[in-house]
């Protein structure tokens, strides 16, 4: 058994999680957790919601309000998006409601402070005059200085490049859209070069264990072909976590340096919700826990650079053994935007459709290599093929022929060398294969599973000659194969349509753990159901047409 820590980008709850959102690293999170836990693994699936992002005042300023209602308000819907999506994490930090979060932030950048690592500049930074404040993130907009794509003050969506203090091109202030002057501020800022040699040997490393996705080792290699930026870690405002130093009154911890302690209270906090707190520290200093960050691409400069450095600046905290990112998902064609309203919110479609249907989706057409669209008509395709008219027609199917010929009694025969035993001993290692932490990977675990119940479902019709027509013994066994097969893909799926995979293996007797609400993993690679073992009576599933 080994110790995982599993992380999903902390969202700002500027707004709902869109289809986009869930697409990326609270599914892929998610999807993982449930895979490691069904292989007997000790995983903790830690997030918190961004509360001090500057990203919250300036929503709370479009919609009437301010920042701590603001929080709440979408901070809550967020948390009810993922628990309809059954992706919730096992802690979700609230920060401005729980003070951990700002314990930890504080604590760590105390101890960097002290060791050296951190240092203080004068920096070049927006200011605009006609709102009296300087610009950071959110509150600028402008062309990003090394791709000329729009861009926020800190993080290139497009190129996923950090941008200098003052480094936008034609930047705007975002509220009042005036041009702003460029002026200087003291701040604290992280060296980064310094940790350069150390990174690399980290990356050669942890790639060499584990397969990292091509975008991020590219985006890498082209970052090191430069000098790494000395990145700023405060900036003065009036909201935030304090800088806590004298003479620092006035400043913040900027989100992006707080994000990976962000992750250690979340676990610290699972920890003592579980009964020991103390357990945070194992898991965090133990060279054998394997970290996982679930990202967007566009995220890739925090998690992959600077949180690395940072926990090799700090020393003793255990560095992620798998950067997971994914990339944008668009919606008809066009990003989705909150701004521009082109979007589906998570919370409202939940309430329309099966929660395991848009999983399967999901992970089947996610952009984890390259940018993917969803599209109503491929969602309904697959509803409407893959799952409502396959695995539901051949579930319903096999477990009717078997109550009507059978009594419900799994037959002894099972020819594992038929047609769908092949099917049947290679389904559980190709799915390991796909969602192990290694090269974790659920659209090929979509894909294996949507093959073989294109496989099994086209099979039916050969089932139904037999039965007309051929020798009842060979009938048996072609139907008992389908029903193991049935089975086994009932405790493979379970990962990515868990609601459906706890239903339909309570249904044929399966072990399904208490803890998890999974089927049992052990056993799948020999036979699932014992012949002679009695089935209950087929009931109906739950996959059905958009309402």
């Amino acid at each position: 058994m080994t110790s995982y820590v599993v992380t999903s980008a902390p969202p700002n709850p500027n707004g709902d999680l869109h289809l986009g959102h869930l697409s990326g690293p609270f599914l892929g999170a998610d999807v993982l957790t449930r895979h490691l836990r069904q292989r007997g693994h000790d995983v903790h699936y830690v997030g918190y919601s961004d509360e001090h992002s500057c990203y919250v005042p300036r929503r709370a300023a479009e919609i009437g309000s301010t920042a701590y209602p603001t929080a709440k308000l979408f901070g809550d819907r967020m948390e009810e998006t993922l628990s309809l999506g059954a992706m919730h994490h096992d802690w979700f930090t609230r920060p401005l409601t729980d003070s951990t979060h700002t314990e930890f932030v504080q604590r760590f950048f105390l101890e960097l402070w002290e060791s050296g690592a951190l240092e203080v500049r004068e920096l070049p930074v927006f200011r605009c005059a006609p709102c009296e404040r300087y610009l950071y993130e959110a509150e600028v907009r402008g062309e990003c200085q090394f791709c000329a794509e729009p861009s926020d003050g800190v993080y290139c969506e497009a190129c996923g490049l950090p941008q200098d203090p003052a480094g936008l091109a034609a930047p705007r202030c975002t509220a009042c859209w005036n041009a702003p002057e460029t002026t200087t501020l003291r701040r604290i800022v992280f060296p980064l070069e310094r940790w350069r040699e150390r990174l690399q040997a980290y990356y050669a490393d942890a790639q060499a264990a584990a397969e990292w996705r091509p975008r991020l080792i590219s985006y890498l290699d082209g970052l090191f072909e430069r000098t790494l930026p000395d990145t700023a870690i405060s900036r003065e405002a009036d909201y935030g976590i304090p800088v806590p130093l004298p003479g620092w009154e006035g400043h913040v911890l900027d989100t992006w340096f707080s994000g990976i302690w962000g992750y250690a209270a979340g676990t610290a906090r699972l920890a003592e919700a579980n009964g020991d707190r103390s357990e945070w520290e194992r898991l965090w200093t133990d060279p054998e826990t394997r970290i996982v960050n679930f990202i967007g691409f566009d995220c890739s400069f925090s998690h992959a650079v600077l949180w690395p450095a940072l926990l090799l600046a700090q020393g003793e905290l255990t560095l992620p053994a798998q950067v997971v990112i994914n990339e944008f998902y668009r919606l008809e064609g066009e990003k989705f935007s909150t701004s521009r309203g082109h979007a589906i919110w998570g919370g409202e479609f939940l309430r329309r459709v099966n929660a395991d249907a848009l999983r399967f989706h999901l992970c089947l057409t996610g952009p984890e290599r390259a940018q993917n669209n969803f599209s109503m008509k491929e969602f309904a395709d697959t509803l409407s093929t893959v799952l409502a008219g396959g695995l539901e027609r051949w579930t319903d199917t096999v477990l009717d022929l078997l109550a009507q010929d059978f009594d419900s009694v799994v037959p002894d025969a099972w020819p594992a060398d038929g047609p769908l035993g092949a099917e049947r001993a290679a389904l559980p290692g190709r799915i390991a294969a796909a969602l192990g932490a290694q090269a974790f990977s659920p659209q090929r675990a979509a894909d294996v599973l949507a093959t073989v119940i294109e496989r099994a479902d086209a099979d039916l019709r050969q089932l139904a000659l037999l039965r007309a027509a051929g020798p009842r013994e060979e009938y048996a066994g072609r139907l008992a194969a389908h029903v193991e097969l049935l089975a086994a893909v009932a405790v493979t799926a379970a990962p990515l349509m868990p609601g459906w995979s706890a239903f339909l293996a309570g249904h044929l007797g399966l072990p399904v753990d208490l803890g998890t609400r999974m089927p049992v993993w052990d056993g799948v690679e020999g036979r699932l159901l014992a012949p002679g073992a009695t089935l209950p009576a087929a009931t109906p599933l739950f996959f059905h047409e958009l309402s």
